[in-house]
């Protein structure tokens, strides 16, 4: 064992980790495009994006040069009666690219799971300032968004938070039928969407916001939900005046094969959190987009009708320095193109794999994303599945994350169409080992 590695075994506490049996860390000690390194020189290829935030590949001369500039001209100011170019600057550009510029506003934060707490913190107060009480949330059953409390609270079904229920604020669950190839699942969507009908009917009054993972439910085990269900459920959900929050942490810039997964469901949301690629997973930074009419819903005379939230390196000036050549990035590499390729290689060489293999079910491609299910007796993350693959392609210089028994791809945006055949191929060579 290394050094590094033993340091690290005295002293660390890995995140979503039982450090009793788990393997010992990889020690990673450089990175460049798609690839990472360990201490002797192995490479291994980042089939996950470093755990999807990472955009257009590691070591990234553009991103390295906008942080070493910003950092020496401004590193950090507080936020709050201050501004500064890169927060104004990306704001505009956000807004821009969603389709809220002169109809919106940006409140900056720190991750993912804080610019959904902003977001739930909105649509909470905005009915307090209207005097009414709404202490209620409606979210989709398995739905993950983060890990403060009330991302834990929307998140709740996700398996992951049972330890927190005394936290937890009052949430509503409601169901979205899962697609794949072959299975449109239209029926159950017709009986779901009734469902909602019927809950909004009688106690519409209770809740304050909708949040939705759109399109996809990342941690839930790449869930595919069809764009047609999901508009049907948001057009209920707003019909009753209840404002609708679009969390496109994962799906945003591009993954899903438009710059927002929002684009592809016919509506635009009430908020959209935003986080892990805002920067090219280079830096930490959240932001939360909400309509004019939500931010005019906040102004009075008095501060009790104010947003009493912030974060002390909300709109940090590096990491929006970093998020400003990140988009920029999307746009001289053509990002779009770069995905429809992964998807076209995804889908080509998934059903190869599904045609070779009986073991595999209900596969699935949308933008830079693929998944598919290994048949288990325990499909979820208790599955047995999951980990000897992962260990198995690491050996093989390939880092794979599946949930459970998902098996899932998601790579930056520079990968070579040789580097998702290696992927495929080391898959499909566990595959050939099982009984």
């Amino acid at each position: 064992m290394s050094e590094i590695l033993k340091r690290d075994a005295t002293m660390l506490w890995h995140p979503y980790t039982q450090h009793k049996t788990a393997e010992i860390p990889l020690s990673i000690c450089s990175a460049k495009g798609a690839h990472l390194f360990d201490e002797t020189g192995n490479s291994y290829l980042d089939m996950i994006s470093s755990w999807w935030v990472n955009l257009h590949g590691h070591g990234r001369r553009e991103l390295a040069e906008a942080i070493a500039a910003q950092a020496e001209k401004l590193d950090h100011v507080h936020f709050a009666g201050v501004t500064h170019s890169p927060a104004v600057d990306l704001a505009e550009r956000l807004l821009a690219l969603s389709g809220f510029l002169n109809k919106g506003r940006v409140f900056y934060s720190d991750n993912g799971s804080t610019a959904v707490e902003v977001a739930l913190k909105i649509c909470t107060q905005l009915w307090n300032n209207r005097g009414e009480k709404r202490d209620a949330l409606l979210a989709f059953r398995g739905g993950y968004h983060g890990d403060t409390v009330g991302a834990m609270s929307v998140g709740g079904t996700s398996g992951f938070f049972s330890a927190f229920k005394p936290w937890m604020l009052s949430v509503e669950y409601l169901d979205a039928p899962n697609c794949w190839w072959g299975h449109s699942n239209e029926d159950q969507e017709s009986r779901d969407l009734q469902r909602i009908e019927d809950l909004l009917r009688n106690r519409a009054q209770d809740f304050c916001a909708l949040i939705v993972e759109p399109l996809i439910q990342g941690a839930a085990g790449m869930r595919f939900h069809r764009p047609e269900f999901l508009r049907s459920a948001c057009r209920i959900v707003r019909s009753a005046g209840i404002p609708v929050i679009f969390d496109e942490v994962m799906t945003g810039f591009y993954r899903t094969g438009t710059p927002f997964a929002f684009m592809q469901c016919g509506l635009t949301p009430d908020l959209i959190c935003l986080s892990k690629g805002l920067t090219g997973g280079i830096l930490p930074l959240g932001a939360t987009i909400a309509s004019e009419q939500l931010f005019e819903a906040f102004l009075g005379d008095s501060f009790s009708s104010a947003l009493a939230h912030g974060h002390s390196f909300t709109g940090n000036p590096i990491s929006c320095a970093a998020a400003l050549a990140s988009l920029q990035l999307l746009e001289t590499t053509d990002a779009q193109r770069l995905v429809c390729q992964i998807s076209r290689i995804f889908t080509e060489r998934l059903k190869s794999l599904v045609h070779s293999n009986t073991r595999i079910e209900k596969p699935r491609v949308l933008g830079g994303i693929a998944a598919f299910e290994i048949k288990s007796s325990t499909p979820d993350y208790a599955s047995a599945i999951g980990k000897p693959l992962a260990l198995f392609a690491q050996k093989r210089g390939v880092i794979l994350r599946p949930l459970g028994n998902v098996v899932y791809l998601m790579p930056p945006y520079c990968a070579l169409d040789s580097d998702l055949e290696l992927a495929f191929a080391v898959i499909q060579e566990y595959l050939d080992t099982l009984p």
